[in-house]
This record gives structure tokens, sequence and C-alpha cells, in this order.
């Protein structure tokens, strides 16, 4: 049997099934384009994108310890009152039914959103974009660290008034880590695509189309009784605080590279 052979965009050679297009050889291709095109960016724009990330983290990170602090203080004042009396009310009145919501709540998933940030960053490397790869990565990977920070606090347990808390894992429920994917990491994606629309109709699509899919995942995991409302609310602050740290990173950093170019 013949071997059929071609030659990719980037030189590497394609042999069947066992040529290089493995799993390891894409990675290893991908890996090498983007050394290769992140030493196009100044040193000090990646200097001031790692600085700027870090402070964030540092700054997010009192932000989340301030938050559970207060909520722990005030869940038996008032905060677990609070979450009793209007997580039904959010269940029933969500457009979503139980079984739609564990469809809807799945790419907030830090297991399943992995592989779908994994391709955009791919894409992002072999379209020669490696500051936005880059940020990208930083958004997923760091926001962990965030959230473990409310949870390493507080061992908040999770609802059990929904379906006898069938749908509600075992992890800390304080504060809601699909919410914070959502917002800070999907919510980034979103804001490259706004950033490149056209006309002000695209721009609408955008906001329209992210809204719709953010709201549909947050509310699912109220639906499912995964988190309770003030978990969800917890998710929301910690999540736009995040976000609002890789963009200025992410615009900082190009800002600078831009200038250097020209």
């Amino acid at each position: 049997m013949k071997q059929v052979s071609s030659t990719g965009v980037s030189g590497t050679r394609v042999s069947g099934i066992g040529g290089r297009w493995t799993s390891w050889g894409l990675i290893k291709t991908l890996w090498t384009k983007f050394w290769r095109d992140a030493h196009q960016v100044p040193s000090l724009a990646w200097r001031r994108w790692a600085e700027t990330l870090l402070i964030g983290l540092g700054l997010g990170a009192t932000l989340v310890a301030g938050i559970t602090r207060y909520a722990q203080t005030a869940e038996t004042a008032w905060l677990k009152a609070w979450d009793e009396r209007w997580l039904p009310i959010a269940a029933e009145s969500a457009p979503l039914s139980f079984a739609k919501s564990i469809t809807w709540e799945s790419p907030g998933n830090l297991l399943i959103a992995l592989p779908l940030v994994l391709v955009f960053i791919g894409i992002m490397v072999w379209r020669s974009k490696p500051l936005i790869a880059a940020t990208t990565a930083a958004a997923y990977v760091l926001q962990f660290a965030l959230v473990w920070v409310g949870w390493g606090l507080w061992h908040r347990q999770r609802p059990q008034l929904i379906a006898d808390g069938i749908a509600a894992s075992s992890l800390h429920s304080f504060p809601s880590g699909h919410t914070v994917i959502v917002v800070a990491v999907y919510g980034f994606m979103a804001y490259l695509w706004l950033r490149a629309a056209s006309n002000w109709l695209e721009r609408a699509t955008v906001l329209g189309v992210y809204g719709v899919f953010a709201f549909r995942i947050i509310t699912a995991r109220l639906v499912l009784g995964a988190h309770w409302p003030s978990d969800v609310v917890a998710g929301l602050i910690l999540g736009l605080f995040w976000l609002v740290v890789v963009i200025t990173a992410f615009n900082r950093a190009e800002g600078m590279t831009r200038r250097a170019r020209t």
C-alpha cells in the first residue's frame, strides 16, 4: 500500500494516520508558531501584560476574600434566609426546564469549557495572534486561583432545595465558578468579537448572542439548584472584575506593540 503524504501550511509533513499531524505533533507545531510570533511582540509589552495580570490577581484575591468574609458573617444574620427565599423563585420563574438546564450549564463547566478554550487558543495561534492566545489562556487559568480563594476560606454547602440537591456537587458553593468563567473567559471572547465588529448591527448581534448565552448558563445553575443566588452574585462581581483586568492587560500590551511598530 502506498503512503500518501503532503506538506502543510507551516511545512509540517503529513503521512497518513501515523504522520506528524498527531495530537502531539499539532501541539509542537502550534507551540513553535506561538513562540516565534511571541518574539515579534516587544518584551516590554509582555512585561506590562504580566504585571497587569499579577496586580489584578492580587487585587482580585483581596476582593474575593473580602466578599467571602462578609458573606460568612451575613450568613446567619440574613443571607441564608434571603437565599432560601429567592432560590425557588428564581428556579420556577426561569425560562428553562430542569432537563434543558443540564445542557445549558455545560459550557460553564471547567472541564467542558477547557476544549472550547483550547480550540479558540489554537485558532488564534494559527492566525499569529499571540497576545490574544496568551490572554485567553491567562483568563481561564488564573480565574481558578480567584475562585479557590473563596472556596478555601468558606466551605459553603450546596443547596438541597431543588430536587433534593441531585444536581448539586460536593464542591464548595461560594462563589459560583460557572459564573466567573462565563463572565470573564467567554466575556473576553465576546469583547474581541465586539471590537472587530464593523457596524452597529453586528455589535448588537454580539451583545445579544453573548447576553443570551451567559444568562442561560447562569440561570441554569439556579434551576438545577447547584448554587445559591448569592453564589451567583459573588461570581458576577468577581467575573466582571477579572474581565476588566484581562482586557486592560491585553490592551496595554497591544498598544505598546502597535506603537513599537510605527
